[in-house]
């Protein structure tokens, strides 16, 4: 992994026990940033705050659900209680849903995908922007999808929500461009999770179709995709703003 230098920065990952998140937080720690990591799962939550801490981290696990606004707001307030600042945010928490043909379409699964994904971003922001306006700026990174700025048939709620993840991204990166908050996108390509890894094992056929559509032959590792969030949070990234970057090794250009 490329090597960044955060000390004495504050990253907050919603999503942060597990996948993407749980390595996206790691990576911040190893670059000297103080870790906030948000999730539903409480042990999950603890083990991956101790994960950090056995690695010489800093590291702060708060419970949260995304979906609900007092529970967004009292993340960014503990973390400023406790860490003094927030530099920057890896909105990484997400559901699947199902997939199913239009008509058969589950109300339910649309509305939790829905409210995770996309409620869930924004009402994050909401929060986040403000304490990083408070502590001089900061750089927010939204975790979209290479189906954000693609479609799959049968796939509606997931489409729909990271399609919403990247036009928010988008806006509210114009609204705070001068104001010192950066906000950008990431549209990851199938990465070796490891739910992708038990859905490989439960359906192998379908996710080597989905392997076999990116153009380098194989997943991304949830350490490339940690990478490139980091990179847009650095000060190599500091003329990057309502940018949606493929992590997806050709992906959308094919």
């Amino acid at each position: 992994m490329i090597r960044f230098d955060f000390s004495g920065r504050v990253a907050l990952v919603t999503g942060g026990s597990s996948g993407i998140g749980l390595v996206t937080a790691r990576a911040f720690a190893r670059a000297g940033a103080g870790v906030v990591i948000a999730a539903r799962g409480e042990e999950a939550g603890l083990r991956s705050c101790m994960e950090v801490e056995a690695e010489g981290g800093r590291a702060l696990f708060i419970q949260a659900d995304v979906r609900d606004e007092a529970s967004v707001s009292r993340v960014v307030e503990r973390a400023l209680k406790h860490f003094g600042r927030l530099d920057f945010a890896a909105n990484c928490a997400g559901v699947g849903g199902d997939m199913a043909p239009l008509e058969q379409t589950n109300q339910e699964v649309w509305d939790d995908v829905m409210s995770v994904n996309a409620r869930g971003v924004w009402l994050a922001m909401r929060h986040e922007v403000p304490a990083m306006l408070g502590t001089g700026g900061g750089a927010i990174v939204n975790m979209s999808s290479i189906y954000g700025a693609a479609g799959r048939a049968a796939h509606h709620a997931y489409v729909a929500s990271k399609h919403a993840v990247v036009g928010m991204t988008r806006s509210v990166a114009l609204e705070f461009a001068t104001r010192g908050v950066r906000v950008n996108a990431l549209c990851a390509g199938v990465t070796a999770t490891p739910a992708m890894q038990q859905a490989r094992q439960a359906y192998p056929q379908v996710v080597q179709q989905l392997i076999s559509q990116h153009p380098m032959g194989r997943m991304a590792t949830e350490e490339e995709v940690a990478s490139a969030a980091l990179w847009l949070c650095s000060e190599g990234a500091s003329f990057v703003t309502g940018a949606v970057l493929p992590v997806d090794g050709g992906f959308l250009a094919a």
